[in-house]
């Protein structure tokens, strides 16, 4: 039976009409998507040279930025000003990098921490994955903050379900984008939460998570008081709103805080003290 020419015609039409989108979106997200803080992912495949003299601190902190994703250009920046000045004070080393390649096995063992600056995406390898994931297991620690946890996508479920311990990022209020709220400290004894009291009010893009990182067996140091702002309907976590907690995956350590979208966070005197109380803990082997 021959097709009939109309239904012939409309198909030609729909897929042309189709491409023509998809070019259109394209070349919308080429032009304008830098701009609004996306890249396109890089695959890094060279290990950078690390420095000879990294072996002679105490802790060595490799401070990982690279960003797949949305980039947040002025809290990448901050956070790591802030983290070398608390290196210099602490006598602490730090390697900066963005390059994925230094997850390798032979590597990643001179570092006791690894710094995740906001990262985003999908930024390794299947190997730097597994080398990854063997040098947690290990006994590594980790330290995210804010866009560490800020994909929306499933690129690699043992990041955000073991080594965040559930972090799954949903999304955040718009319109306005920052608000100020109240954060209830949960656990006052420990070390990173000594410098706030029982809490503390801040001004933050406040993450919501598909459920409370309680329920996959994280320790919850610090809540949001969602009475203090409005996340609206669909981002609502309710009573149980985790904003800062620790994880022991495998023999590691991890530490995770969804503060610090812009530069002002990491120039608030506490929120330092909470990051250096952090690579600290991160660098020991007791968990939690």
């Amino acid at each position: 039976m021959a097709k009939s020419p109309v239904k012939s015609t409309l198909k030609i039409v729909g897929t042309i009409l189709l491409v023509a989108v998809v070019y259109v979106g394209w070349e919308a997200y080429r032009r304008i998507g830098p701009a609004l803080g996306w890249v396109d992912p890089v695959i890094d495949t060279i290990p950078p040279q690390l420095p000879t003299t990294l072996d002679d601190s105490h802790v060595k902190i490799l401070l990982f930025s690279k960003t797949s994703g949305f980039r947040h250009v002025d809290g990448i920046a901050a956070a790591e000003e802030s983290l070398e000045q608390l290196a210099a004070r602490n006598g602490w080393a730090v390697f900066a990098t963005e390059n994925a390649a230094v997850f390798n096995d032979e590597q990643l063992a001179r570092f006791d921490v690894i710094f995740g600056n906001n990262i985003t995406g999908d930024n390794w390898t299947d190997e730097q994955k597994a080398a990854f994931t063997r040098w947690i297991d290990d006994g590594g620690g980790f330290v995210g903050v804010h866009g560490a946890a800020g994909t929306r996508y499933r690129y690699w479920n043992w990041y955000t379900d073991t080594l965040l311990g559930g972090g799954r990022f949903t999304g955040h209020p718009m319109g306005p984008q920052f608000r100020e709220a109240t954060v209830i400290v949960e656990d006052a004894g420990h070390p990173t939460m000594a410098p706030f009291g029982q809490s503390f009010t801040h001004t933050d893009e406040w993450y919501t998570f598909e459920e409370s990182a309680r329920k996959a067996g994280s320790h919850v140091l610090a809540t949001l008081d969602e009475s203090t702002y409005d996340p609206g309907e669909d981002l609502s976590m309710g009573d149980d709103h985790p904003i800062i907690w620790i994880a022991c995956p495998g023999n590691g350590r991890s530490f995770y805080s969804a503060l610090g979208h812009s530069a002002e966070t990491y120039e608030r005197q506490e929120h330092a003290k909470m990051i250096e109380a952090a690579i600290t803990w991160a660098a020991g082997d007791i968990c939690p």
